[in-house]
C-alpha cells in the first residue's frame, strides 16, 4: 500500500518583517514549500513576489503568525528595524506591542538591547544565526566573498599567493580549503593543539597563533592576510613585521580582530569585509536562512490555534471579529 503524505505546512503562517533580498528570497523560498507566507516592511523589491503575501499592515503580517522572522540584522542602531527595502522608518517598539506574549519571534544578531526591549512586552526574541547548521552553511559565501575581494584588490593572481589566514573556525577552516583549491600556499594560525594537528592533516601549513603574536619574532611574507578571529589580535607589533603591500582582509565581526587605525596612518591595505553572504550572494544566503527556518519549524511544536488571531492590535479585522463572536472588547495595543 501507498503511503500517503500529508502536507501540514499550509496550516502554518509565517510573518517576515523588513530586511533585504536575502529575507525575500527565504519569503518565497518558504512559500514554494506551502507555508502561508505573509511579508511586511519591503516595499521597493521589484522581483517576483511567487507565493508570497504582500501584507497592507503590520498588524495583518503578525495576526494569527506561528512565527515572526525578523531579519539580519535586525537592527543597526537597536532602535529601528533593519528595512533597507522599504521608506519606512520602523519603530522596533512598535513590533514588539503589537506581538502577543510568547508568540515566538527569530532574527539574526540579535543584540542584548533588542532582547532587553522584547522582554518589556514579554516577547523573546531567539537568534538564528547562532544556530550551527546555519552558520556553517554561511561559512561558503563568506569564504567566497573574502576570495572575490582579494581578487579585485590585487595586482596578482591568488594561485601561488602566499595567504596567511587567521582563525580555524567554520569560516577558518572552508577559506583554508577554497584558498587551497585554487594553488594558494596556505599557512594557517590557530591555537589549539587538534585545530594545528587538523590544519596539518588537510595540506596547510600550521602556524601556532603564541608563536605567531611572540613580540620578538622576526619579519613575515605573506601577501594576504585574512583574518577570521573576531577579537584584536592582529596589532601594531604584528603588522610591523608585515610587508608594507600586504593586503589586510579582516572578516571579523565588530571590532575586528586587526587594529585598523595603526594599519591606515601607517599605509597598510586594509579592507574590513562584513557581513559577506548578504552583499556577495544574498540569493545563497536567504535559501540558508530559509533551511534553518524549516528547521526550527520542525523543532517546534505547535498547537491549534484558536479561532481570530493571537496578535495585540486592534485594527486587525480578525480581532475585532473575535471581539464580537465572544462579546469580549476588543485588546489594546499596548499590552
Amino acid at each position: 500500500m501507498e503511503s500517503t503524505h500529508i502536507d501540514h505546512t499550509c496550516t502554518v503562517k509565517l510573518a517576515l518583517l523588513g530586511g533585504d533580498l536575502r529575507q525575500m528570497v527565504t519569503a518565497k523560498s518558504l512559500a514554494e514549500d506551502g507555508y502561508e507566507v505573509a511579508v511586511w516592511g519591503i516595499d521597493t523589491y521589484a522581483g517576483d513576489w511567487g507565493g508570497v503575501t504582500r501584507a497592507a499592515d503590520l498588524c495583518s503580517a503578525v495576526c494569527g503568525a506561528d512565527l515572526v522572522v525578523l531579519p539580519l540584522p535586525v537592527t543597526q542602531d537597536d532602535i529601528r528595524l533593519h528595512c533597507p527595502l522599504t521608506k519606512k522608518n520602523i519603530l522596533l517598539k512598535d513590533i514588539f506591542c503589537v506581538l502577543t506574549p510568547g508568540q515566538q519571534v527569530i532574527g539574526g544578531k540579535v543584540t542584548e538591547a533588542v532582547r532587553t526591549l522584547a522582554s518589556e512586552y514579554g516577547i523573546t526574541v531567539s537568534d538564528y544565526l547562532q544556530r550551527e547548521e546555519l552558520a556553517v552553511a554561511n561559512a561558503v559565501p563568506t569564504a567566497e566573498g573574502a576570495l572575490a575581494i582579494a581578487m579585485a584588490e590585487v595586482p596578482y593572481t591568488i594561485h601561488g599567493a602566499r595567504c596567511l589566514v587567521l582563525g580555524y573556525g567554520r569560516i577558518g577552516k572552508t577559506l583554508a580549503h577554497t584558498l587551497s583549491a585554487i594553488g594558494a600556499n596556505v599557512t594557517v594560525a590557530a591555537r589549539k593543539a587538534e585545530d594545528l594537528a587538523w590544519i596539518r592533516s588537510n595540506g596547510h601549513t600550521a602556524l601556532s597563533m603564541e608563536d605567531l603574536l611572540c613580540d620578538d619574532g622576526g619579519p613575515l611574507s605573506y601577501d594576504i592576510v585574512f583574518n577570521t578571529v573576531p577579537k584584536q589580535i592582529v596589532g601594531a607589533s604584528l603588522l610591523s613585521r608585515l610587508p608594507k603591500d600586504v593586503l589586510l582582509l579582516d572578516l571579523a565581526s565588530a571590532p575586528g580582530g586587526i587594529d585598523r587605525d595603526y594599519a591606515e596612518t601607517h599605509g597598510y591595505h586594509i579592507v574590513w569585509a562584513l557581513s559577506l553572504p548578504g552583499k556577495t550572494a544574498p540569493v545563497t544566503a536567504g535559501k540558508i536562512i530559509g533551511e534553518s527556518i524549516r528547521s526550527i519549524l520542525k523543532e517546534q511544536k505547535h498547537t491549534e490555534k484558536a479561532p481570530g488571531c493571537s496578535c495585540n492590535c486592534p485594527q486587525s479585522p480578525c480581532c475585532k471579529e473575535t471581539a464580537q463572536a465572544t462579546n469580549q472588547p476588543e485588546r489594546s495595543a499596548n499590552p
